[in-house]
């Protein structure tokens, strides 16, 4: 693993501890639960069995998707997040196998997955373009991937003013540092090409590019304004309402990877 990935894996782990006091992280209700629930089912189906959640994290789509019923795999790169997540998992009483392993590497044979999910991770790939390339290796021909990705932030003065009074909040409340973070190069001397969200042009470009087909791109708008329904003020005064999008493609039948 090079020094990038080791920086990326490092910081996760140490971001595991307060991952889910941010509430942007778990499940404000269970109307937002019962929306999420209802957007998996409407674009994995019901023909798909087994499903890769890749940057799990600690288990927000994974355990959802086992409670659904699919056989779930969930693989992060950093050990201290897949640690919450199967603790998460047993205490929600679901069974469903959890690997450590790299997004743009993937530790699985060509054509394993029925389907791909994945939230909020390519803004934190180093290599998008390659990530997908393994994405669509590792699904069946016909798969499906489906993930969800921010537009990007806002950069007008009145956004960084706010920013930085909610992080103050943010520092007293979840007990952790937001200024340290993926977002900052400054920090970390890691660089993103999608840190702080992309517009969806260039993510369905970017899957064209990447032999996917069937491609869309819809705002969430419903599940955004449940979320946004269950954040403490503070977290509404630092985070701008940047729309999240879900993204759909299908690996094609035939598909030349299948076969490699």
């Amino acid at each position: 693993m090079n020094d990038t990935k080791n920086m990326i894996k490092d910081y996760w782990n140490g971001r595991s501890s307060t991952f889910d006091n941010s509430p942007g992280h778990v499940i404000a209700n269970r109307r937002e639960e019962t929306a999420w629930k209802s957007l998996l089912q409407e674009k994995i189906g019901e023909t798909a069995k087994r499903v890769l959640d890749i940057g799990t994290g600690t288990g927000f789509l994974s355990i959802m998707l086992a409670e659904m019923g699919y056989e779930v795999v969930g693989l992060d790169i950093s050990e201290e997040m897949l640690k919450r997540a199967n603790k998460k998992a047993m205490d929600r009483g679901v069974e469903l196998e959890f690997k450590l392993g790299d997004a743009e590497n993937l530790p699985f044979e060509t054509g394993s997955f029925d389907a791909i999910v994945n939230r909020a991770v390519l803004w934190t790939l180093p290599d998008p373009k390659k990530a997908l390339t393994e994405w669509r290796r590792v699904l069946k021909p016909g798969g499906r991937l489906c993930f969800f990705l921010h537009e990007p932030h806002p950069d007008g003065m009145s956004h960084r003013v706010r920013k930085q009074i909610g992080n103050l909040f943010i520092l007293i409340f979840e007990g952790r540092n937001p200024w340290n973070s993926l977002y900052d190069s400054g920090k970390l001397g890691v660089e993103l090409p999608f840190r702080g969200g992309v517009e969806p042009s260039v993510i369905t470009k970017l899957l064209e590019e990447g032999g996917f087909e069937m491609i869309s791109a819809e705002p969430m708008v419903e599940i955004g304004r449940l979320k946004r329904e269950g954040m403490p003020l503070y977290h509404k005064i630092a985070t701008s309402k940047h729309v999240q999008y879900c993204y759909t493609a299908l690996k094609p039948n035939g598909d030349e990877l299948s076969q490699v």
